[in-house]
């Protein structure tokens, strides 16, 4: 009775955290560039089942049955890279990633990478991102644009008719097990992978938007509270069940 209430007790603390990671995602619906997150979980406090069998020799043997898990607790958070939709915006700062890439920013002397595309300028000039991360080009300078800009699709910038530079883009052997800092920004981990540039293609005018399929989220939220309050019900109708027991035995003495 006390092993229902504390494996309920730990699924409604399972469930608390994916309202939270729902209620983020689906507040990120609308950010350019935002990945959503899935979590994982494991099982822990495992105990081996055994069965007692009757042995003519030793009076009795012991068969395994197989383990029990005594909770499941959160394990990692990881986000889901995958392509969101694109958005025409005919902003020529804008850009979109058009296959499996990042682009590489430097925000207070760190580097990080982001596929959110909306782009603007400094008062010095310099493209960033819209929470202050400067872009950076193949040679890991800043970008500085002065004049009527165009962006080609390899990532070539012309300024008033000339090239200035170039953007690099950089992929992972595993993305999806990049470091999330804030909404749209990542970092390497040695799971990930050190970054490679790569040859993908920019759409200029396009954002991409977020991967968050907001109906599937909010489907996911309705399970989550239901399961909240089924498990609150094991732990309420436990604790009944428990206080009666107790109750009963000290009236029988």
């Amino acid at each position: 009775m006390i092993r229902g209430m504390y494996m309920a007790a730990m699924g409604m603390l399972n469930d608390m955290y994916n309202l939270d990671r729902i209620s983020n995602d689906l507040a990120n619906v609308d950010t350019v560039g935002y990945k959503k997150d899935r979590a994982a979980f494991k099982t822990y406090m495992e105990g081996l089942m055994v069965a007692e069998l009757p042995d003519p020799i030793k009076g009795r043997k012991f068969l395994p049955v197989g383990k029990l898990e005594g909770a499941v607790v959160l394990d990692e958070v990881r986000p889901v890279i995958t392509e969101g939709a694109l958005e025409k915006t005919g902003n020529p700062l804008d850009l979109a990633i058009v296959g499996k890439g990042f682009f590489r920013v430097e925000k207070n002397g760190e580097i990080f990478y982001t596929r959110a595309g909306n782009f603007k300028l400094d008062n010095s000039g310099y493209m960033m991102t819209s929470d202050g991360g400067y872009l950076l080009d193949e040679n890991g300078e800043r970008i500085k644009i002065n004049g009527s800009v165009e962006i080609q699709e390899d990532g070539t910038i012309y300024v008033n008719g000339k090239k200035l530079t170039k953007i690099a883009l950089y992929g992972f052997d595993h993305p999806e097990k990049l470091e999330k800092f804030g909404y749209t920004y990542f970092k390497e981990t040695e799971e990930s992978g050190e970054p490679k540039k790569v040859r993908v293609g920019l759409k200029e005018g396009y954002v991409e938007r977020s991967n968050v399929n907001a109906l599937r989220e909010m489907v996911g939220m309705i399970k989550a509270l239901r399961h909240f309050e089924i498990s609150q019900r094991v732990v309420t109708t436990s604790d009944e069940l428990l206080g009666r027991l107790i109750n009963n035995v000290g009236s029988l003495r």
